[in-house]
C-alpha cells in the first residue's frame, strides 16, 4: 500500500511522476445510483420522495429497483454537483461515506480518490461506464484535478472489491460519472461564476431528443489565479530539499487554466435497436510549485508547470431479441491522454554533474471492444454474460540533451477478458446474485475474482438487510511493469473482502438511515525497494510483490426531513482502521496506519427550503487525525483533525433565472489534506444560471 525510496535523486524523479500522473480504470455499463431507497411510500418533502429516480442500473449492471441491490453504494445527484462543483470534483465528492479525497494545494492540483482505505490506483474511475485516465501514471491512479465537471446527471460510488464485474483496478471500488443523456423537448442552461482567488468559471449544455433522436452537448470552463500550493497556510517552519533552507517568498499565485466538454448522441432504429456515441474531453493546464529543489530560487519558478488533455469516445450498440428475453450491447471505445510537466531540478546531468530543469512527457493510450448479454430465464432470474478485450499502451520521453539514467519506455499490454453472473429471487422479497471473472493479461498471469450479494426486503416495516462476499485484483501497471524500475513478471494484487449493512425508513418515508461494516485482506501489493528480484542494472531499486494490508471499518448516512417541505437534514461518518501488516521493521511504514486515511470523517448539512424560491445550506466537514509522509526529511508526522464550514445559497428570481453564491470554509479553519501542502482560507464565490 506504500512506495519507500531511498535515494534523493530517484525520490524527485519519482515525486515528480507520481504528482502529476493520470490514471487508468475500466470499460463497463453504469452502475447502481441510489444509496437507500424508499423502502415505503414517500410522503411529500420527504428524503424517499427527493430520490430522483427509482429504477437504477445496479451493480449487476442490469436495469431494476434501487432497493433490490445487496451492494454499498452512494449517489450524488445533479443538482449537487453543479451547486459544489465549479471548481472541480474536489467538493462534489466529500461526503461520500467510506470515500477519501486529498488535493496537492488549490484548484487543478494532484487529487487523489480511494475507496474504504484502498489506495487510488486501487479505485477504478468510468465517465459514462468508459475507463479513464493515464496508462503511464506510476500506479495507475486516476487524477481528478484535471477533470472539470460538465453536465452531469449522477456519480456512482460503488464501494467494496468489485473485480468480478469490473476486472482489475476494482479492489476498493468503482465511481463512475455519468453524464446527462437527451430527453424531451429541446432545453439549455448557462452557468456563469465568479470570486475570490481570481475565480471565474462557466458551464453550458443544451440537449433534446427529437422521435428517434437524442443529443446531449455540455462544456466547462474554469480560470483561477489560486493561491501558492506549497506552503500557503502551514504554521510552522518550513525548509525546501536541502533539509537546511527555508521556503523563500510565497508567489502571489499559482495559476489553473481548464476546459471539459462532453457530448452524447442516440438514435433508435426500432424499438429492440439502438445506437449511441459518446465522447469526453480535458484540457488542463496549471503551475505548481516544486518544494524539493535544493536552490530557493527554484521552488517557486515559473518553470514548474504541467499541460495534459485528454479525449476518449465510443460507440455502443444494443440489440432486442425473441421480445426482450435477450438484451445484447456492444460497445468500441478509445482514449487518449497526453501530458507534459516541466520541473526545476529534476534531472542530473553527468557531464555537467549539475541539476538541469527538464521537461518529461507521458503518452498513453486504450482501446477495446466489450460485449454484454442479459438473458432473462423466467423463475429462474437472469442471467449476464460478457467478455472485453482491451489494449493498453504507454509512452515515455525526455530531453534528449541531459545525459542520465533515464531510459524512455515504450510498453504494450493487452487483457483478455470473460464475466458470468446469475441473479434471481426468493420468496418476493430475497434478491441473491453471484458471479465470477476470468482477466489473462499479455505476457503475465491470468487471475479469477467471484463476488456474491444477497439483499433480504421487509417491506412491511421499510427495512433491508444486504450483504456481500467478493474479492479483488489488480494487474501490475504498465510502469511498474515495463519502466527502468519495472518487472514484467509482477503478480496482480489481491483483496478478499465482506461487508454487511442495514438500511431503515422511518415514519412513512420522513427519514433513512444506512450503516455498512466492512473488512478487507489486501495480499500481493506492489512495493519499491532493494529486493532479490531487482536486475544488476535496478541499482535504485525495483517494484516487487510483497505487501499486505488490513483495512475495516463502520459507514453511516442518512438524512431526516425535519420539517417536511422546508427543514432537511443529511449526514454520513465513516470509521476506517487501515493498517499496514508489512514485516520490515526498518520501514516507516511497518506496523503502522496507511497514509491519509483519517480514522473518522463525516458531513453533516442542514438545507432549509421554507421559503418560496429560496435554498439554503450549512455543511460541515468533520475529518480527524491522519498519518502523512515529510518527504523532506522522509518521516511519520501527523494531520490535525479539522472542521470546515461551507454556506451555500440558491435564489429563484425567475423560472429561467437562478442566482447563487457560496462562502467556504467560514470559520477560517487551518487545515491540510497533505502534509505542507495548501488549502483555501475563507473564500466568497456567487453566479448565475439561466435555464430554458
Amino acid at each position: 500500500m506504500h512506495i519507500h525510496i531511498q535515494s534523493p535523486a530517484l525520490r524527485g524523479a519519482f515525486l515528480l511522476s507520481l504528482s502529476f500522473s493520470a490514471s487508468v480504470a475500466f470499460a463497463q455499463q453504469s452502475l447502481p445510483v441510489i444509496e437507500v431507497g424508499p423502502l415505503s411510500p414517500a410522503q411529500p418533502g420527504s428524503p424517499a420522495a427527493d430520490v430522483e429516480d427509482q429504477t437504477v442500473v445496479t451493480p449487476t449492471r442490469v436495469e431494476q429497483p434501487a432497493s433490490s441491490s445487496g451492494a454499498s453504494v452512494s449517489v450524488i445527484h445533479a443538482r449537487d454537483i453543479q451547486k459544489r462543483g465549479s471548481l472541480g470534483f474536489n467538493d462534489v465528492l466529500r461526503g461520500v461515506p467510506g470515500l477519501d479525497v486529498y488535493s496537492n494545494g488549490g484548484p487543478g492540483a494532484q487529487t487523489s480518490v480511494a475507496l474504504r482505505g484502498s489506495t487510488p490506483g486501487q479505485t477504478l474511475v468510468l465517465i459514462d461506464g468508459i475507463r479513464i485516465g493515464d496508462p503511464t501514471s506510476t500506479d495507475g491512479s486516476v487524477d481528478f484535478g484535471q477533470l472539470i465537471p460538465t453536465d452531469i446527471e449522477r456519480i456512482e460510488v460503488l464501494r467494496g472489491p468489485q473485480s468480478a464485474l469490473y476486472g482489475s483496478d476494482a479492489m476498493g471500488g468503482v465511481i463512475n460519472i455519468i453524464t446527462r443523456r437527451g430527453k424531451g423537448a429541446p432545453q439549455g442552461w448557462l452557468m456563469s461564476e465568479g470570486g475570490s482567488y481570481g475565480t471565474s468559471s462557466s458551464r453550458a449544455s443544451i440537449s433534446g431528443a427529437d422521435g428517434q433522436g437524442s443529443y446531449a452537448l455540455s462544456i466547462s470552463g474554469l480560470h483561477a489565479d489560486g493561491f501558492p500550493r506549497y506552503g500557503y497556510r502551514p504554521q510552522r517552519p518550513i525548509v525546501i530539499g536541502d533539509q537546511t533552507t527555508p521556503l523563500p517568498p510565497l508567489p502571489a499565485d499559482d495559476p489553473t487554466n481548464t476546459v471539459g466538454v462532453t457530448g452524447r448522441i442516440g438514435y433508435e432504429f426500432t424499438e429492440d435497436a439502438r445506437i449511441e456515441a459518446g465522447l469526453a474531453g480535458y484540457d488542463s493546464a496549471i503551475r505548481y510549485d516544486n518544494p524539493y529543489a535544493f536552490n530557493p530560487w527554484s521552488v517557486f519558478d515559473r518553470f514548474n508547470h504541467q499541460h495534459a488533455t485528454f479525449m476518449q469516445g465510443y460507440v455502443r450498440l444494443g440489440a432486442d431479441m425473441f421480445d426482450k428475453s435477450l438484451r445484447n450491447r456492444l460497445t468500441l471505445y478509445a482514449n487518449r491522454g497526453n501530458r507534459d510537466a516541466w520541473s526545476t531540478e529534476a534531472c542530473f546531468d553527468m557531464l555537467t554533474f549539475l541539476s538541469q530543469n527538464c521537461r518529461f512527457g507521458y503518452l498513453g493510450g486504450r482501446r477495446g471492444v466489450e460485449y454484454q448479454s442479459d438473458i432473462a430465464l423466467g423463475p429462474l432470474g437472469l442471467a449476464t454474460l460478457g467478455s472485453r478485450v482491451e489494449t493498453e499502451t504507454a509512452h515515455t520521453s525526455r530531453e534528449a540533451w541531459i545525459v542520465d539514467d533515464f531510459a524512455p519506455s515504450r510498453a504494450v499490454q493487452t487483457t483478455w477478458s470473460g464475466y458470468a453472473q446469475h441473479q434471481f429471487t426468493l420468496f418476493d422479497r430475497l434478491d441473491i446474485s453471484y458471479g465470477g471473472r476470468v482477466d489473462a493479461v499479455s505476457k503475465n498471469r491470468t487471475f479469477l475474482t467471484w463476488r456474491t450479494m444477497a439483499n433480504f426486503r421487509i417491506d412491511e416495516i421499510g427495512m433491508r438487510l444486504r450483504g456481500s462476499a467478493a474479492t479483488g485484483a489488480k494487474t501490475a501497471s504498465l510502469y511498474q511493469r515495463f519502466s527502468q524500475y519495472g518487472d514484467p513478471t509482477l503478480a496482480p494484487e489481491r483483496v478478499i473482502g465482506f461487508d454487511a449493512g442495514i438500511d431503515q425508513s422511518f415514519f412513512g418515508g420522513l427519514a433513512t438511515a444506512s450503516v455498512s461494516v466492512f473488512a478487507n485482506r489486501y495480499a500481493n501489493l506492489v512495493q519499491f525497494g532493494k529486493a532479490e528480484s531487482c536486475a544488476a542494472t535496478q541499482i535504485f531499486g525495483c517494484y516487487f510483490n510483497v505487501g499486505r494490508a488490513d483495512t475495516r471499518g463502520v459507514e453511516f448516512s442518512g438524512e431526516a426531513a425535519l420539517a417536511p417541505g422546508a427543514l432537511l437534514l443529511r449526514g454520513s461518518y465513516t470509521f476506517l482502521s487501515a493498517r499496514n501488516l508489512d514485516d520490515d521493521e526498518d520501514s516507516i511504514y511497518a506496523g503502522r496506519t496507511l497514509l491519509r486515511r483519517p480514522r473518522h470523517k463525516g458531513m453533516w448539512s442542514v438545507i432549509y427550503t421554507g421559503a418560496p424560491d429560496l435554498e439554503l445550506e450549512a455543511r460541515a466537514n468533520i475529518v480527524g487525525a491522519a498519518h502523512d509522509l515529510d518527504f523532506i526529511f522522509n518521516k511519520r508526522v501527523m494531520l490535525a483533525p479539522y472542521v470546515r464550514l461551507d454556506l451555500f445559497a440558491n435564489y429563484k428570481l425567475t423560472d429561467q433565472l437562478t442566482l447563487h453564491g457560496r462562502i467556504e470554509n467560514v470559520g477560517n479553519a487551518l487545515y491540510e489534506e497533505v502534509y505542507n501542502y495548501s488549502t483555501t482560507a475563507r473564500a466568497f464565490y456567487g453566479g448565475v444560471k439561466y435555464a430554458w
